[in-house]
């Protein structure tokens, strides 16, 4: 975990597919759900505009099926293969949005020898925040999920 300008995470892997690959895990409402909670929670993905100023949602569910965390946020740029930026400050349309520790992500995929270097920084408005959400488990869970989207990016790369 990387601290950068004081109120920012990062979490980066590098996964074992192509840049393109990766991306196909991201833009598909029915690839995401399958890597973007740490197993064995499930997600639900509620909405998923996959362009600048469209609504993403998701519901993070207990094996149970109990609601643990449900979200609700914006995307703010979109880079094709190369940059997702989405902000839990705004829902869809640039609406603001209630959220006990607004944060900003900032996913990137950049080429690398054995495939791509997949890096996720979430920026924070100020040092309480940044330490709640590494209290939650921000490098493990990220961490994880990034792990389970490298899964799924080789698959796909497989099946070319």
């Amino acid at each position: 975990m990387t601290k950068n300008n004081g109120n920012d995470l990062t979490v980066s892997r590098i996964i074992k597919a192509s840049p393109s690959a990766v991306w196909e895990s991201w833009k598909n409402p029915e690839h995401l759900v399958k890597w973007w909670a740490p197993a064995p929670y499930q997600t639900v993905s509620t909405k998923h505009e996959f362009f600048a100023g469209g609504g993403f949602g998701t519901i993070m569910k207990a094996e149970d099926g109990t609601d643990v965390y449900n979200a609700e946020a914006c995307f703010l740029e979109i880079v094709e293969h190369v940059r997702i930026v989405w902000t839990s400050a705004l829902k869809g349309e640039w609406r603001p949005n209630k959220d006990d520790m607004p944060f900003t992500a900032i996913i990137t995929l950049e080429e690398h020898p054995e495939g791509t270097k997949y890096t996720a920084t979430a920026l924070h408005q100020n040092d309480d925040d940044r330490q709640k959400h590494a209290d939650m488990g921000f490098l493990d869970g990220w961490g994880t999920c990034i792990e389970q989207l490298g899964n799924l990016a080789e698959q796909f790369e497989q099946e070319k």
